[in-house]
């Protein structure tokens, strides 16, 4: 017991030298983050450009889907604007192998889900899934780690082993709204639906842009007796 309180003192002892000399600071404007923050200042997480809509019913996220699939809500909480702060910390997550920036993220959706007005019962947090590949080549699914953090706050349990990707297929970035429904049509599957049936999924992504990967989604999870599919994600891009 007296090592593994030595080797705790000297890990708190490390930790603070660390901060002292390496003071972890905003990836926004530069300022020391207090102890309980990670990449963000509570004043720059306060000045992300929020849509409100998941307080909005037939807002441009759910226009998105309306005569394609039938959704019963779909909202996102940020606008996603290149070289802002949002598409930074997504950058992060994404690219850099930063699982901190998808905790932080996620936090944020979490508590905002909980205020939300009229918020739907939601049985179950589904992730965008990854290919296998990409999984390999990346070590983890962005959107796990999102449906990890909001699940911490709003009890909804995650399930990450219905929805799969079957078909590994070239990056959306680049491309046009036909060619991105091209690029997605029939690449996922279902996996253990049958304790689904009546069940209502919110599907969770990181940004939503045209809508083209989430609509696959949405048509593979609907193949599901009586089931009910929402949407959210963290940003928007309406470009």
């Amino acid at each position: 017991m007296a090592l593994k309180s030595k080797n705790g003192n000297f890990l708190t002892f490390l930790k603070s030298f660390v901060t002292l000399f390496f003071p972890k600071v905003c990836k926004k404007c530069g300022n020391e983050l207090q102890a309980n923050n990670e990449l963000l200042c509570k004043k720059c997480c306060d000045t992300l450009p929020k849509t409100n809509y998941e307080n909005s019913k037939n807002n441009p996220v759910e226009q998105l889907f309306w005569g394609k699939v039938k959704v019963e809500h779909a909202f996102s909480f940020f606008y996603f604007r290149k070289g802002e702060t949002l598409h930074k910390i997504v950058h992060l997550l994404k690219y850099k192998g930063n699982k901190k920036a998808g905790e932080l993220l996620g936090t944020f959706a979490g508590k905002k889900m909980v205020k939300m007005v009229h918020r739907p019962h939601f049985d179950y947090l589904i992730p965008v899934p990854l290919h296998p590949k990409k999984f390999a080549k990346r070590g983890y699914n962005q959107c796990e780690i999102l449906c990890d953090s909001i699940s911490k706050i709003t009890d909804i349990p995650v399930i990450n082993n219905l929805l799969l990707r079957n078909i590994h297929n070239v990056s959306q970035t680049k491309k046009g709204k036909y060619e991105r429904w091209q690029n997605v049509e029939g690449i996922f599957k279902l996996e253990n639906s049958d304790t689904m049936q009546g069940k209502h999924l919110l599907l969770v992504d990181d940004i939503i842009t045209t809508g083209s990967t989430i609509e696959a989604c949405c048509a593979t999870l609907l193949k599901i007796p009586n089931v009910k599919v929402s949407v959210m994600s963290i940003g928007y891009s309406s470009n």
